[in-house]
């Protein structure tokens, strides 16, 4: 009697998993992204930026991972808008050793003009993680990531573009563990997506071989 309460109670919970888990396998790895302002460039600002230093990205939700990935796309999606790549490491370094004068500096925007100038770039990109989270339930996990991305004139402080996007990967499983596979295989590809749809409005720059050459040229100096 006991077991025959028993099946009648796990038959219905197992019957609606499985059918939940059937319709919803027509919505894993659902992506929307929404965008909540833009601002464009003007064409002498577009005509006046070509060097573009990528800065590190400020993780509001201390995610390293998802940080790292964020600035590497960033240069990438540059890059491929025709702007030549520098390199994250002297622009690290070169952060690092201007720490101390940081502090002796009240205005940012002149802190970071004169970083722009020591750096010899025309423009300095910003990139704000505000989200990166995966929460899991029943046989439902959303996975939310958003970023603030903004460029700044080194020469006057001035913002010539920003945008902000926000991205949701859902997916659904039968289990936990089948869940949390799902979103570290989704990831790369949640933070790909948000970065091509926020930067679907920047201006594109020179075109690849002037790119190359402004590339190997500041990697001389």
């Amino acid at each position: 009697m006991l077991i025959r309460k028993i099946n009648l109670i796990i038959c219905p919970v197992f019957l609606f998993v499985l059918l939940f888990s059937l319709f919803g396998g027509c919505s894993m790895g659902k992506t929307s992204v929404m965008t909540k302002s833009t601002i464009m460039t003007s064409k002498e600002n577009k005509e006046s930026v070509h060097l573009i230093a990528v800065f590190p990205v400020q993780n509001s939700v201390v995610d390293q991972r998802a940080a790292s990935m964020l600035r590497d796309k960033v240069l990438n999606a540059l890059y491929f808008k025709g702007y030549p790549k520098i390199s994250p490491q002297l622009i690290d370094e070169k952060l690092n050793a201007e720490q101390s004068e940081e502090k002796s500096i009240s205005d940012k925007t002149e802190y970071f003009r004169i970083l722009g100038e020591q750096m010899k770039v025309d423009a300095i990109f910003y990139c704000n993680l505000k989200e990166s989270r995966t929460a899991y339930y029943l046989i439902y996990s959303p996975m939310s990531i958003s970023a603030d991305f903004e460029l700044r004139s080194a020469k006057t402080g001035q913002i010539l573009w920003k945008n902000q996007y926000s991205t949701i990967k859902r997916n659904y499983g039968i289990s936990r563990d089948s869940l949390r596979l799902k979103a570290s295989q989704d990831y790369e590809s949640a933070v790909q997506e948000l970065v091509d749809k926020a930067m679907e409005s920047f201006p594109d720059g020179l075109d690849e071989l002037a790119a190359s050459i402004f590339e190997k040229n500041h990697s001389k100096q």
